[in-house]
């Protein structure tokens, strides 16, 4: 029996001026996934997401979520659907408390409005209740329960990175896509991070779609892989298929991708 389908698009292009970024993509993500989608710097994966999650309007083609077309929808309205994401270059509130953070992803998911939040009525109240025990355990969960009071910035990278992941996960996504997790990552704190992934997608039934570039790390935690090469899909298939793949060897991934077969970093 088929999983359910999240995530469709069907000829999915960008275009910045001359410069096609993404060319006809064609590609489709189901319920329970955890799936890769990697390529050269400048190949058009971070522009995909972007498209994805409703920050870059496509050019041309159609893009579908839970069975609805979601272009030209704003990014607030495709979280509230279930999608989340993280982002290549950390945007955290730094002059905010590590718990503080998580409750910003909370936002779109209050029931209470703003006259019940002025007048602290029981409603409001209780509902902030529940959402700060589930914060707590979603710091719990990525390993910074101890640090719920310091602020973001005072956060090690690799922190830091995490606390986007909770924040993400706030939001009560469906799908979750993860833009370089593992970027700025000792080999102990990546070796944590896929652990996490995997648990996540396991104890909390998402999907999950990254981009990265440690080619260990996506080899030996990613079911799919996507290839991208100047906006155009070269490849697809499990890991081994593409780590074999001339094309994928030739655009992007050479002999790092021979190095890549064994155990992922402290596995």
């Amino acid at each position: 029996m088929s999983r359910e389908l999240l995530l469709r698009a069907s000829g999915l292009s960008c275009r910045f001026g001359g410069l096609t970024a993404v060319d006809r993509l064609d590609f489709v993500l189901a319920k329970g996934e955890l799936a890769g989608l990697i390529g050269p710097n400048g190949a058009g994966k971070t522009t995909t997401f972007n498209m994805f999650t409703g920050r870059q309007k496509p050019s041309a083609g159609d893009l579908d979520f839970l069975g609805r077309g979601v272009i030209g929808l704003k990014p607030s309205r495709i979280n509230q659907l279930g999608m989340a994401r993280t982002f290549q270059n950390i945007r955290l509130f730094d002059e905010l408390s590590v718990l503080e953070n998580v409750l910003v992803g909370f936002h779109g998911r209050l029931k209470a409005n703003f006259l019940s939040a002025i007048l602290r009525l029981p409603g409001y109240a209780a509902e902030e209740r529940r959402m700060y025990e589930r914060a707590h355990e979603l710091l719990e969960l990525v390993g910074l329960s101890a640090l719920s009071d310091e602020r973001a910035d005072s956060l090690a990278y690799g922190q830091q990175r995490l606390l986007e992941i909770a924040r993400a996960l706030a939001t009560g996504p469906r799908l979750l896509l993860l833009d370089e997790p593992a970027a700025g990552m000792n080999p102990q704190e990546t070796a944590g991070l896929a652990r996490l992934v995997r648990d996540l997608r396991d104890r909390m039934e998402l999907t999950i779609l990254l981009i990265e570039h440690d080619m260990r790390f996506v080899m030996n935690l990613c079911e799919r892989l996507t290839v991208l090469d100047h906006g155009k899909v070269i490849a697809r298939g499990t890991p081994q298929q593409v780590q074999n793949d001339p094309a994928v060897i030739e655009a992007y991934l050479g002999a790092e991708a021979q190095a890549a077969g064994g155990e992922a970093p402290g596995a």
